[in-house]
């Protein structure tokens, strides 16, 4: 049973995941790419302490001690490298083909666990990764096969970046649980990254559109509290490489609500 539920959370995180997505690409925009990162962080694990209070969920020292090491690994690569990557990444490309170009993440989840864990790579998992990636690349060219640049180059090197969290996070997430798990990195992560965000800021944070604090406040409520926690919810009990494929789930209503909300819109080979 506890199989199925962290199968299911592995299903509903990438919807969450990319319609925060889109949000995020906005508010990148309106604000600037570090003070996303930063601000949404500390007000997204802030949420997640106040979840776990309820919960009566407590920090133990002697945890937090013990998996040190897996904590400050995933504050580097995910909370601070990989999302500061891909958000400066939505800055220089559309929402959607971020969205499409993010499903490039089970391959490096997969060869990293070949090179660092020694897993086995099954053929008839190569085969279907592999077409997988195909249909990636479609949504993300429409069709065109033009070489990445610029935001798209970001947004898979964060791919790598995020890759490289999945071992961290499983353990992380088995040890201190979903909610506890994201939050004590996300947070420490963003209070190296807020004193960056203020001095990067050429002018008054304050000044900054409403509409885009609207925005970054959704995509912390979408991403930073409900998609990241089902993410590491499911991380407890399926295996990452599987976790991350699962991800091909998310353009499914993140390509909508792009199109919706933005008028971002695909053409027919994307269809």
């Amino acid at each position: 049973m506890e199989n199925y539920y962290g199968l299911i959370a592995a299903i509903l995180s990438p919807f969450f995941s990319s319609v925060s997505t889109i949000f995020k690409s906005e508010a990148a925009k309106a604000l600037s790419p570090l003070v996303v990162v930063s601000f949404g962080g500390i007000i997204g694990s802030l949420i997640l302490f106040i979840v776990a209070g309820f919960r009566r969920e407590k920090i133990s020292k002697k945890l937090l001690k013990a998996n040190m090491k897996d904590l400050s690994l995933l504050v580097l690569f995910r909370f601070i490298l990989g999302e500061v990557i891909f958000t400066y990444g939505l800055v220089s490309t559309s929402a959607i083909k971020a969205i499409f170009f993010t499903k490039i993440e089970p391959y490096f989840v997969l060869i990293l666990g070949w090179f660092i864990l020694k897993e086995k790579i099954k053929g008839k998992d190569l085969v279907l990764l592999t077409i997988h990636l195909f249909g990636a690349l479609l949504l993300s060219t429409g069709g065109l096969f033009l070489i990445p640049h610029g935001g798209d180059l970001l947004v898979i090197f964060a791919m790598l970046c995020f890759a490289g969290s999945y071992t961290f996070g499983k353990r992380v997430s088995h040890n201190l649980g979903p909610t506890l798990g994201n939050a004590i990195p996300m947070g420490i992560a963003n209070l190296i990254l807020f004193p960056l965000a203020i001095f990067s800021s050429s002018s008054n944070i304050f000044s900054y559109s409403i509409k885009g604090w609207e925005y970054l406040f959704i995509y912390v409520i979408l991403f930073n509290v409900i998609a990241l926690t089902l993410w590491f919810y499911s991380l407890r009990m399926v295996k990452g490489w599987i976790v991350s494929a699962l991800r091909y789930i998310g353009p499914v209503l993140g390509a909508p609500v792009a199109y919706i909300l933005f008028g971002q819109t695909l053409n027919l080979t994307q269809i």
